[in-house]
């Protein structure tokens, strides 16, 4: 029997992702003054929509149905990708970050994060009232 399935597995990555892009935004904001800072971003929806979907790069073969990974359970982990923004139309010495957009990626990541947060606590309060309900 399997108590925490892929939805869980996977909310929890997604917190794990959140909490890193909120560094990576915070990074950009606190070096938004400094010459030649170039803005980044993590970027992970994608590798996170597809481990939702069931659709990875690479499967690993399961030769054995004890093995980590079998049984229907996520395999890997979704990682994501620390990447430079472009910015062509400013000079190398220039400045990327752009104030007003970083703080509207982090209050959009922090609703995200929450959202996520949520939903876990629910599924865990679920499996509590199931131990509890059990006589």
């Amino acid at each position: 029997m399997q108590i925490f399935d892929k939805t869980m597995q996977l909310l929890e990555q997604n917190l794990d992702l959140r909490a890193a892009r909120h560094r990576v935004i915070a990074s950009n904001v606190a070096n938004e003054e400094t010459p030649g800072y170039r803005a980044k971003e993590l970027q992970f929806l994608d590798a996170l929509a597809a481990a939702t979907h069931g659709k990875s790069g690479a499967q690993m073969a399961v030769t054995d149905t004890r093995h980590l990974g079998s049984q229907g359970q996520a395999g890997g982990r979704v990682q994501g990708k620390l990447v430079e923004l472009p910015s062509p139309e400013l000079p190398l010495d220039a400045n990327s970050v752009n104030l007003d957009m970083e703080m509207a990626k982090l209050g959009d990541n922090a609703i995200n994060y929450n959202a996520s947060a949520t939903m876990l606590s629910m599924r865990f309060r679920q499996l509590l009232d199931a131990i509890r309900d059990v006589r």
